[in-house]
């Protein structure tokens, strides 16, 4: 082998090193971020505003123009994982591989705050659960891609709505226990009493569902200008269960309902120790006594 041969196959040699060291330092670049960072891409996000959003490397264009990411990039909410290869992400980006977001759903006391609350933590802004669905309504946490529609979640809701085998009727007098006490041992019994109620044909006269009627969640005292409002959500003027849920009841509310003792209690209100307990009666002139006291208490401190 002649010398002019022995350059040239120096250079081939020196060459293909070179192309895979690069290729091998190509295949291998990873992202900056040291911690967990989770992308959202809304619907219409240009592959400009991908790039800007990542400050994206010229390894990441590489590979995002030569797996077609630069032509259509997909909407979702997506974790960018600590030091990912760029291959490894724009595979991910390219096929829409989502990951899931956590929604968790506490007490709404209406349909609309509940969509107030959906359309700012997902993507689509035109969540419209109705006062007819809310009853299927859960409070959980949940695990939801980020652009699920209005009609999958409620096809959710309704289906673990009917795994768990309830009726609308439990859940809307879960929601009145609910909105009555945050002491959870007195739910059940705080139950009994609407349930021996709505079995005798007594209104339920539940304060709650004034306040839903009024429109005003933060009164503290309940005048004979609340008890008057008509609506038919106010249980003083209509007997009977209001026509939908006045919140989203939690399982403790719901469970006090399904498993309510027997008790003979037709009344009960707030003690006058003003801590957060209930007096109950079985007749109305015990309980007037028992709501003579709390009235006082509520006096004296000038609610």
């Amino acid at each position: 082998m002649n010398r002019k041969t022995k350059i040239i196959l120096i250079i081939i040699l020196t060459l293909l090193l070179l192309a895979t060291l690069g290729l091998y330092f190509l295949l291998n670049s990873r992202t900056t971020n040291s911690e967990p960072r989770r992308l959202f891409l809304p619907e219409g996000t240009t592959y400009q505003a991908l790039c800007d959003s990542l400050d994206a490397s010229r390894s990441f264009r590489l590979f995002a123009e030569t797996l077609g990411l630069d032509e259509r990039v997909r909407p979702g909410s997506y974790v960018v994982e600590p030091h990912m290869s760029n291959l490894a992400l724009v595979r991910k980006l390219r096929n829409g591989q989502q990951d899931p977001i956590r929604l968790t759903i506490g007490k709404f006391r209406t349909p609309q705050q509940l969509n107030d609350y959906l359309n700012k933590k997902l993507m689509r802004n035109d969540f419209n659960v109705t006062l007819d669905s809310f009853h299927l309504i859960r409070p959980e946490t949940y695990e939801f891609y980020w652009t699920v529609t209005p009609g999958q979640f409620m096809q959710r809701m309704r289906k673990q709505y009917q795994r768990e085998n309830l009726d609308k009727e439990t859940v809307i007098l879960a929601s009145i226990v609910e909105e009555e006490t945050n002491y959870n041992p007195e739910k059940p019994l705080i139950a009994s009493v609407y349930l021996n109620r709505l079995r005798r044909g007594m209104p339920l006269q539940a304060d709650p569902t004034v306040k839903y009627a009024v429109g005003d969640f933060t009164l503290r005292r309940i005048l004979n200008k609340h008890l008057a409002t008509e609506s038919p959500f106010n249980t003083y003027l209509h007997t009977g269960l209001p026509p939908a849920p006045i919140c989203t009841p939690s399982k403790t509310s719901i469970d006090a309902v399904i498993n309510a003792p027997q008790t003979d209690y037709l009344y009960f209100c707030a003690s006058d120790k003003m801590d957060g307990t209930h007096r109950f009666a079985a007749t109305l002139a015990e309980h007037n006594r028992n709501a003579a006291a709390f009235h006082t208490a509520l006096n004296r401190r000038g609610i």
